[in-house]
C-alpha cells in the first residue's frame, strides 16, 4: 500500500483527507506542524507528501525545504496545499522544492489526479523498484544542474561491477538483482554517511542507478577518496557472500567469456571513475559522459576493487 503524508493544521481538513485517501487504497499518515511532519518523513519514508503552508511553527516553505535537505527526503514528490493563490507563493513554493501546488478549496477529484500523477513521475524517473534509486532521467536533470555550477567543485562518481556477467550467467538474474540491491545499498548508505545538508539542498550529495550495475554518486572533490575507499571496503566484505561456499573458497567461478571461451571469472569487484571540475572547467554533459568512460576504464585495468580520479587540466 502507497504511504502518503499529510500535513496539515485544521484538524477537520486532516481527518476528512485522511480518511478519503484511505478509501482510495492509500495509507494515510498525519500531521500538524512541520516539527512533527519532519520527523514523521524520516521515520515512515512516505511516497508522497501533502503540504500545507500556513503552519504553527515553521510553515510549509520551511519544511519542504528542510525535506529536500535530507537525503532520505530530498526525491520525494511534495504536493502544497494552501488558501493562498497568489503567484508569488507558488513560485517561493517551487522554488524551495516543491513538485505540485493546489489552492483550497480543491475538487478531490482534482487533488487525487495530482496525487497520481507525481506518484507516476516518480516510477517514470525511478530505474524500477530494484532499488528505488532514482533513475537515469533524475541522473541527467542532476548532471545538467551541476555542470551549471561555474563556481562550485564537485565530484561524479561512476560505480561499476567487475565481472557482473558473468555472475549474472552462473547465478541466474534473480541472484544478479540481489546483488544489484546489496550494492545499491551500500553505495547510499555510504553517500549518506558523507553527506549534508546543504550540499544535498544544492543537488552536489546525489546517488542514482543508471541502470544494471552501474551507478552514479555526485559529491565533492574533498569527499572522493572517503567515499570510494568506504565503497570499496564495504562492497569487498559483502561481494563473497553472494557465492557459493565452493565458488567462495576457490575465489572464481567458470563461464564462456564474451568470445565463447570457457574461462576462469573471480569474484565480483567495484570499479569506480571520477570526473571533477577541480582542475579544469566542464559545462557540458556529454563531455562529463566522455571522461567518465575514459577514467571507468582506467580503473578497471587496477588488479582487485580500484577508483581512478580524472586530474587533467
Amino acid at each position: 500500500m502507497t504511504k502518503l503524508l499529510v500535513v496539515e493544521d485544521e484538524k477537520e481538513l486532516r481527518d476528512f483527507l485522511r480518511s478519503f485517501l484511505k478509501s482510495q487504497g492509500y495509507e494515510t499518515l498525519v500531521a500538524s506542524s512541520g516539527e512533527d511532519a519532519l520527523q514523521l518523513a524520516k521515520k515512515e519514508a512516505p511516497r508522497l507528501i501533502l503540504l500545507d503552508i500556513v503552519l504553527p511553527g515553521m510553515d510549509g516553505f520551511e519544511v519542504c525545504r528542510h525535506l529536500r535537505q535530507n537525503v532520505q527526503t530530498a526525491n520525494t514528490p511534495i504536493i502544497m496545499i494552501t488558501a493562498r493563490g497568489a503567484l508569488a507563493d507558488k513560485l517561493t513554493g517551487f522554488e524551495e522544492g516543491a513538485d505540485d501546488y493546489i489552492t483550497k478549496p480543491f475538487d478531490i477529484d482534482e487533488l487525487v489526479a495530482r496525487i497520481e500523477t507525481q506518484l507516476r513521475h516518480v516510477e517514470q524517473a525511478l530505474l524500477s523498484e530494484l532499488t528505488g534509486l532514482p533513475g537515469n532521467t533524475q541522473i541527467e536533470q542532476a548532471i545538467k544542474r551541476l555542470v551549471k555550477m561555474r563556481d562550485r567543485a564537485w565530484a561524479i562518481m561512476y560505480v561499476d561491477i567487475d565481472n557482473f556477467k558473468a555472475y549474472n550467467d552462473v547465478y541466474g538474474f534473480l541472484q544478479g538483482n540481489e546483488l544489484i540491491k546489496a550494492t545499491a545499498r551500500i553505495i547510499q548508505e555510504v553517500g549518506a554517511q558523507f553527506s549534508n545538508a546543504s550540499e544535498t539542498a544544492d543537488g552536489i550529495d546525489f546517488v542514482g542507478h543508471v541502470g544494471g550495475d552501474d551507478f552514479v554518486v555526485i559529491t565533492t572533490p574533498e569527499k572522493v577518496r572517503l567515499i570510494c575507499e568506504e565503497i570499496i571496503r564495504r562492497f569487498d566484505l559483502e561481494a563473497p557472500t553472494h557465492y557459493a561456499p565452493s565458488h567462495r573458497q576457490r575465489g572464481y567461478i567458470v563461464t564462456t567469456n564474451r568470445r565463447g571461451e570457457v574461462a576462469r571469472f573471480p569474484i565480483v569487484t567495484v570499479s569506480i571513475g571520477v570526473v571533477t571540475n577541480l582542475h579544469r572547467a566542464i559545462d557540458d554533459p556529454l563531455l562529463v559522459s566522455k571522461i567518465a568512460a575514459e577514467v571507468k576504464q582506467k580503473a578497471k585495468t587496477a588488479s582487485g576493487s580500484s577508483y581512478y580520479v580524472d586530474s587533467r587540466r
